[in-house]
Parts: structure tokens; sequence; C-alpha cells
């Protein structure tokens, strides 16, 4: 069984910016942190931040550390990259707002691929292998596919799931020109 317990990242100057909770390695790892902890590490550099780890002899001893930690270092004026308070909540239980949410869906939304970029990507897919579909994955796309149906204006096609068709589009292909359901809410 690998070593657990908690853990601090500082900055050069020796201030704790972070507070965590698992194994050495974990703590050496600086992807997958929060935006905050990924703006002092642009900042200071990776080699820059200092790690220091106290282990433990249990899971539950490390959280509760990993709390104790965090509400004496807030208390004694640090501002801490963590979200959360610790211990069994994690950055699993921060949840956010309605507004933070409508806020990110407006910025992925807006998101365009540039004709270089798609080129890079479809440059680094080909002549690899598809991965291979289990049967349940089959049957459930096939399952999916089958409520969808072609729906025409005229002048587009979209193919989407009967009754969600937009206005004035009927059944069928009609022409070539396709707009995808992305586009059309």
């Amino acid at each position: 069984m690998s070593k657990v317990g908690a853990y601090i990242h500082a900055k050069p100057d020796g201030t704790p910016f972070y507070v965590g909770k698992g194994t050495p390695k974990r703590m050496k790892e600086f992807h997958g942190r929060n935006k905050h902890h990924h703006n002092l590490l642009n900042k200071y550099g990776r080699k820059g931040v200092q790690v220091g780890f106290i282990e433990c002899s249990n899971d539950e001893i490390a959280l509760s550390l990993e709390v104790g930690l965090i509400k004496c270092l807030r208390n004694m004026g640090y501002d801490l990259a963590n979200y959360t308070n610790g211990g069994d909540v994690g950055a699993s239980g921060y949840r956010w707002t309605d507004e933070q949410r409508a806020k990110y869906s407006s910025i992925r939304n807006k998101m365009k691929l540039g004709n270089e970029h798609k080129k890079n990507i479809s440059k680094s897919l080909k002549g690899k292998p598809k991965p291979e579909r289990s049967k349940a994955h089959k049957l459930n796309h096939k399952a999916a596919m089958q409520s969808r149906r072609w729906y025409n204006n005229g002048e587009y096609v979209v193919f989407c799931k009967e009754g969600e068709q937009p206005d004035g589009y009927v059944s069928g292909r009609g022409s070539l020109k396709f707009k995808s359901e992305r586009t059309l809410k």
C-alpha cells in the first residue's frame, strides 16, 4: 500500500498557497488543479513551487489533517487556492453557481476552431485505427439513431428526433446543405 498523507504547495518564499490530500506522487503532479492554482504555478514556475508532505497512517487521518491545515492556514491569513475546506468534500464537493455555468457555457459556445487547428487534428488522426466498440455501445447507438429522421425546409437538411424538427421542416432529405443541431437552437 502506498503512502498517504496531506501536502502543502508553497511559493518560493515559503508562503503556503495550497493544501491537498494524497500520495507523494500526487503531491508532485500539477495537472488537474483549479485555475487559481494554475495561475500561481504559471507565475512561479514548477521548479519555484516548494512542496511538503506529512505522512499519515490512513486516509481518514489524512483527510482530517487536510481540513485542519486549511483551517489553520486560513485563520493565519494565508490566501489559499483551495476552493473548499478539504476533507471528504474535496473538489468534488464544489458546486458551480448558475451564473458560473451560464458564463462558461457562453464562452464554450463561442469557441470556433481555426482551419489550421482543424487540419492539425485531422493530420494527427490519420492512420490511427478507430477504437473497437462494445456490443452495448453499438446497441445504444442504434437505438438512439432509430428515433431520428431526416427533415428539410427546401434549403437545409437536419437529422433530429421526430417532433424536434424546426418549424417549416418536412420529412425527407431534400437539399444537401446540412445544419447541425447546435446551429438550430
